[in-house]
């Protein structure tokens, strides 16, 4: 029988969330309730659940939907949130001998705080099981058999079994440098599919940090699996009804899409060769080193580097001027980017930049002739940023505005 699962994904890219689920087989619905950072689909079976959570980029997680429905923000949402829980046959899911724990996500502004909404869930998963069976079931809040899930946004709350675990997906396993305002990696994943970037295209990040954006770039050029890295971190790998998979050998099978020869056009440059030298570390242990090119200097010198219509796509994470650095530094590194890929992108070049500060693009893009195609209101870490898709300004006749 068909099952519901909920994804949850980086705020405000809900849609490109629906466009990869898409090509991995599966049809999905943005923002059910209104809500961000909630895709809704239906599969075949857990096991398609499973498969798509070590396959996807642009997702956190991925919950096989037990249970779900309405709850108060004021503290008396603890009692909605007992009984949803309640109400799920737990006999169905855990057997006797499974440990289980639970989790949670809260967005928004409530009476409570996910410590409560955790403690509540658990207890509701106890109460049921001995009314249901006479057992108590056991706890363990470390590497638990079954990781449950009970997520609140505004006032709508999901109950479910969590299939990826206790990190999300953003943990893609192979950073093993981490540049300090360094990009998630599912957010870099939804950047590259944003462009419509393709691997024959010259792709340049000209701020690179840490190589987070070049790195999935190449990884999805390879069509290798989000999760192949961290392979024995999926929560799936430990449910109950998965007992007797040899997930090692399903792992391998999932492996097989990818194409370790593909050759695709990449660059990375930074002015730190400390963080240049990290992000070189990362593309070696994600096995894409051979695919990229890297250099030390001013993202001013890319001119210096590519001629104009030589690069495609540039896609970068200026710096914010919130955390470090100044807010006159940031901004003159916004405009040295405009410039620089007005410089090397031709007339169907993609500019795409994630920042804090807009308003420090938009002007400048006028002046450079492109025009904002797209926008994408997102969180970088706890800061609300914009992805802006940039694309040439051009009339009927094909030349620039």
């Amino acid at each position: 029988m068909p099952h519901k699962v909920l994804f949850t994904t980086p705020r405000g890219v809900e849609d490109l969330v629906v466009q990869e689920l898409a090509m991995l087989g599966v049809e999905a619905r943005p923002r059910l309730f209104g809500l961000d950072g909630w895709v809704w689909a239906m599969v075949d079976e857990p096991m398609t659940l499973a498969r798509v959570c070590y396959q996807a980029r642009t997702i956190f997680r991925g919950l096989l939907v037990l249970a779900e429905g309405q709850v108060r923000r004021t503290v008396e949402g603890l009692q909605d949130i007992y009984d949803l829980v309640y109400g799920v046959d737990w006999a169905e899911w855990l057997p006797s001998e499974a440990t289980f724990c639970v989790r949670s996500t809260r967005n928004g502004r409530h009476a409570y705080q996910s410590p409560d909404i955790e403690r509540t869930g658990g207890q509701a998963v106890i109460d049921r099981l001995l009314a249901q069976t006479g057992r108590r079931q056991k706890v363990r809040l470390v590497h638990p058999d079954v990781l449950l899930r009970v997520d609140v946004t505004g006032e709508r709350c999901v109950i479910g079994i969590d299939f990826v675990g206790e990190e999300a997906m953003h943990r893609r396993g192979y950073r093993v440098y981490d540049h300090p305002a360094a990009i998630n990696a599912t957010l870099a994943a939804a950047m590259v599919m944003a462009s419509g970037w393709q691997p024959h295209e010259q792709l340049v990040d000209p701020m690179c940090g840490g190589g987070t954006i070049v790195l999935e770039a190449a990884l999805m050029a390879r069509k290798v699996p989000a999760g192949f890295f961290r392979k024995e971190n999926f929560a799936f790998r430990q449910l109950p009804f998965f007992s007797g998979v040899d997930f090692d050998e399903v792992m391998w099978q999932w492996d097989t899409v990818a194409d370790w020869s593909v050759q695709a056009r990449l660059f990375g440059s930074d002015i730190s060769p400390r963080h240049l030298f990290g992000a070189q570390q990362n593309a070696e242990r994600a096995l894409v080193a051979d695919t990229i090119r890297w250099q030390v200097m001013e993202v001013a010198a890319l001119p210096q580097v590519f001629r104009k219509g030589e690069v495609q796509v540039v896609i970068t994470n200026p710096p914010f001027g919130v955390r470090s650095g100044s807010p006159r530094k940031a901004r003159d590194a916004h405009r040295a980017l405009v410039i620089a890929a007005d410089a090397v992108l031709g007339e169907d070049g993609r500019l795409v930049v994630i920042t804090h500060h807009p308003e420090w693009i938009e002007p400048l893009t006028e002046v450079a002739g492109f025009r904002i195609r797209q926008r994408y209101e997102v969180l970088h870490g706890d800061l609300p940023a914009e992805i802006l898709v940039c694309t040439r300004r051009t009339d009927a006749g094909g030349e620039r505005g």
